[in-house]
Formats: structure tokens, C-alpha cells, sequence
């Protein structure tokens, strides 16, 4: 990525914003031609940009000027609730036009995200061959690779010449969504190769299209989930990836910006769920706050009832904490280092499980290695809160308490942090689960039963 790319990214926003007086002025005086030539020359995804700065009443005059084919790509780059809301503005007539003019897995998309009755009202009002496709792709499994894919590609007969193939895409490559990459079928429409655009136009015109396909060709069942279709793509840095029944006959493809969709998407909801909050669709200010609060406050109980434990052992250690007030000056210390060391080496191997560099039939080696970091990392950080404590206190034995706490402490709790994405995947659960909130509250608790025994013992302190 470049590194200005922030930079610029604001300075489009920003030019974006500086047309937004002229294009209301436009709007207020209906000189709708100059504001049709201006919404010409942009771009799709600028478009977006200067539309959303205008009020409800403006966006919809101006959505209008746009021509058949730029309106649907503009349209599937807003939100859910952006495309919702400029529905219900439109007449029946443009919002037939919109949605024949969409691509197919945008379309899909857009049905995802409204109601049932709102889908079942715009199926009718596609035509019989638009509606067909459009049901056959929504009755594919959410989150499936059916779902997400496009069933506009090029597709070749294997006994095509090179010129008869090059007349096809000719015919039928200005409806198609990708024409680079093109897939070689048999009569039966099985999936049999694949080859490039490129090949074919410096092929031999009399050649065979069989005699320049690859035949080991890279694909995903309809049922896959969308990630894996997503990896695919990442892995093998393909423009799309072809997507086959159960009978291995080629129905659609997962295009890249599909894939960047689903990576956006899944990484979202991955973070989310470390954090231990719901997946809400819509954006930040669209969600009222009562809906925040229920979208998180499910965790947080759990946390709270759990957070008792903790409470359950300083109740224990009482007559420890009695004896010397000092120890308890150190336990944040103490608890916070276990939950940051075991929050950072569960993200990691979350990570890592999520990108496949690592798999459960590598946990013992997994294991073995963070014990080894978690070691290092306790001997620095149990050095550094020696010093500390001998430092602030003058007590050679409670420094040594705190040292070797914080020692044992943070070598368990990279354990803890690593342990437990490795079992939620054993038990075929999403690792993501395993919020950070919640292996914190197990480290506090672990932290300070660890603290208390080791003080127990150094500084010779019983209960009795």
C-alpha cells in the first residue's frame, strides 16, 4: 500500500465535499442537466461520496440523472439501510430497471439484507429469467460460496477452435463480469479446465480450445463456506474462482472484489467477536442505543457473574492481605500483565487459525512454543516488577513474591491465551469466541490464586 494512501483517501473525501454547495445550488435551481453531465464524468465510488452528503430529497433527484448502468453500480456500493431507504423513494419502474441492471451476486446481496416481504415484492417484478436466477442463487446456504457467487462468466466448449471461441466472448463478454479468465466445460457442462484471454487471442485460430486450457483448475463447491472461496482467491492470487455442483458442473464464479467483500466482512465480525460484542449489519450512527446496549450487554453479564471468583479468592486470602496491607498494592499489576499476555497470544493464534498457518495437529508444537515465549516474557517482566517492588517498598521478600508471581503468572497465561482457541477448534466452535474479556476474568482469577500461594510460602504467612 502506498504510503500516502491515507493522505489521499482524505483529500477525496475532502474534494468530495467541496462540490456539495455547487451541487445543491444545481438541485435548488433544477439545472439538472449540468448536475447530469457533472454525475457523468465521476466515478462510481465518488459518487457515493457526494451523495451521502446530500439531505433524503437531494439524493433521490440526483440518484435519477444517473444512466441505467452506472445507477446499479453506484447502488450496490451503498449500505443496506442507504439502498432500503432510496427503494422505498423510487417508483415501481426504476426499481424494476435498478435491479435488472444489477449484477447478479449484488443483487443477492441486497435481498440478504431486507425483509422477506420487501424481497418477495421485488422478485416480482423481475422478469422470468432474472427471478429465476435470482431464486437460485437465495436458495444456496448464508455465507455459502452459491451465495456470494456470479453466474455471468465466460464458459467454453472443450472441442471449441480458438476462433469459434474468440467469436463467443465476443457475443456474450459485454454481460459478463470477468471475460480475463475463461472455463472450459464438456457437454455436460462439467468443469474440465480453465485458461486465459491472453492464451486464447495468441493461440492459433484452428487450434482446439482443450489444447491450450489448463486442466488443473482450482474450485469451490456451492456449499462452501464464502471464506474458503475467499482463501482461495487470496492463496493463489486469482481473479475468481470457479464454483461447481455436486456433480461437478460449473454454475457461477467468486469474483475478487467479492472476496474483498466477505475478507472485510469476516475480519469484522472476528474482532467483534474477541471483543466479546454481537455482529450488528449497519453502520455505527445507524444503531440506536438501545440496541447497543443489548448488542453487548449479554458478554459484560457473563463477565460481571465471573468477576465474582475473583471475589471468591480475595475473600479466601484475608487474613494474607491482613498481615501485610503491601501485597495488595501489587495485584493490578499482577492480574493486568496475565490477561494483556494471554489477549495477545490468543488474537495471535486466532489469527493464525483463521489464515491456516497453523493447524490443531500442530498444538503440541504450538504449545511447546509459547510455553518457551511465555518463559522469556516472565523473566523480563518478572525482573522489571522486582525492581519495582524492591524499589517502592524495601522488602527484599515481597519484591521476590511479586517477581516470581508476575513470572508465573505471565508464563500461564500465554498458555491460558493460546489453550483455549486451540479447544474451541477441537470441538469444531469458532476460536473467535474466545473474547479477550474472558480470558482476562480466567487470568485474574488463576493470577491470584498464583500470587497468594507463592506469597503464602516466600513470605512464610499462614492462614492460621
Amino acid at each position: 500500500m502506498p504510503k500516502n494512501f491515507n493522505t489521499f483517501v482524505k483529500m477525496e473525501l475532502k474534494w468530495a465535499n467541496i462540490f456539495l454547495p455547487e451541487i445543491k445550488e444545481l438541485i435548488r435551481t433544477k439545472d439538472f442537466s449540468r448536475l447530469r453531465d457533472f454525475l457523468r464524468e465521476r466515478h462510481p465510488a465518488d459518487i457515493v461520496d457526494i451523495l451521502a452528503g446530500l439531505e433524503p430529497a437531494e439524493k433521490v433527484v440526483s440518484f435519477r440523472l444517473l444512466d441505467k448502468s452506472k445507477s446499479s453500480e453506484v447502488f450496490s456500493l451503498f449500505d443496506s439501510s442507504e439502498q432500503e431507504a432510496l427503494l422505498k423513494q423510487f417508483t415501481e419502474q426504476h426499481v424494476r430497471t435498478l435491479l435488472i441492471e444489477m449484477e447478479p451476486d449484488d443483487r443477492t446481496q441486497l435481498f440478504d439484507e431486507l425483509p422477506a416481504d420487501v424481497v418477495e415484492r421485488l422478485l416480482k417484478l423481475l422478469p422470468p429469467a432474472e427471478r429465476k436466477e435470482a431464486n437460485e442463487l437465495l436458495n444456496y446456504p448464508p455465507n455459502s460460496a452459491g451465495r456470494i457467487m456470479t453466474p455471468e462468466f465466460v464458459g467454453l466448449q472443450m472441442h471449441m477452435t480458438v476462433a469459434r471461441a474468440l467469436e463467443h466472448i465476443r457475443k456474450t463478454g459485454l454481460n459478463r463480469e470477468i471475460i480475463y479468465i475463461c472455463y472450459i466445460v464438456d457437454e455436460t457442462k462439467k468443469l474440465r479446465g480453465v485458461t486465459s484471454l491472453k492464451n486464447i487471442i495468441l493461440a492459433n485460430p484452428d487450434q482446439l480450445i482443450q489444447e491450450i486450457m489448463n486442466e488443473h483448475v482450482l474450485f469451490v463447491h456451492t456449499t462452501d463456506d464464502q471464506e474458503k472461496a475467499a482463501k482461495v482467491v487470496q492463496k493463489y492470487d486469482l481473479l475468481a474462482v470457479p464454483v461447481v455442483d455436486n456433480e461437478n458442473r460449473l454454475v457461477g464464479i467468486v469474483t475478487f472484489d467479492d472476496v474483498l467483500d466477505v475478507v472485510e466482512e469476516e475480519a469484522t465480525e472476528d474482532f467483534k467477536k474477541m471483543a466479546g460484542i454481537q455482529t450488528i449489519e449497519d453502520e455505527y450512527f445507524r444503531v440506536g442505543v438501545s440496541k447497543r446496549v443489548i448488542n453487548r450487554i449479554v458478554w459484560l453479564a457473563i463477565l460481571v457473574i465471573a468477576a465474582t471468583i475473583s471475589q471468591t479468592i480475595l475473600k479466601g486470602y484475608s487474613e494474607i492481605l491482613s498481615s501485610m496491607i503491601a501485597i495488595a498494592y501489587f495485584i493490578p499489576m499482577l492480574t493486568g500483565s496475565g490477561g494483556n499476555t494471554g489477549s495477545q497470544s490468543s488474537t495471535l493464534v486466532i489469527r493464525a487459525l483463521a489464515t491456516g498457518e497453523i493447524t490443531t495437529r500442530e498444538w503440541w508444537k504450538i504449545l511447546l512454543r509459547e510455553l518457551r515465549v511465555g518463559v522469556v516474557l516472565g523473566l523480563i517482566l518478572g525482573f522489571i516488577a522486582f525492581s519495582i517492588a524492591a524499589i517502592s517498598t524495601k522488602q527484599p521478600a515481597l519484591a521476590a513474591t511479586v517477581g516470581i508471581s508476575l513470572f508465573s503468572v505471565v508464563s500461564a497465561g500465554n498458555i491460558v491465551g493460546v489453550s483455549i482457541p486451540l479447544l474451541f477448534r477441537l470441538i469444531k466452535l469458532d476460536p473467535a469466541f474466545v473474547s479477550a474479556p474472558l480470558i482476562a476474568t480466567i487470568l485474574d482469577a488463576t493470577g491470584l490464586i498464583i500470587y497468594f500461594e507463592i506469597a503464602r510460602r516466600v513470605l512464610l504467612i499462614t492462614t492460621h
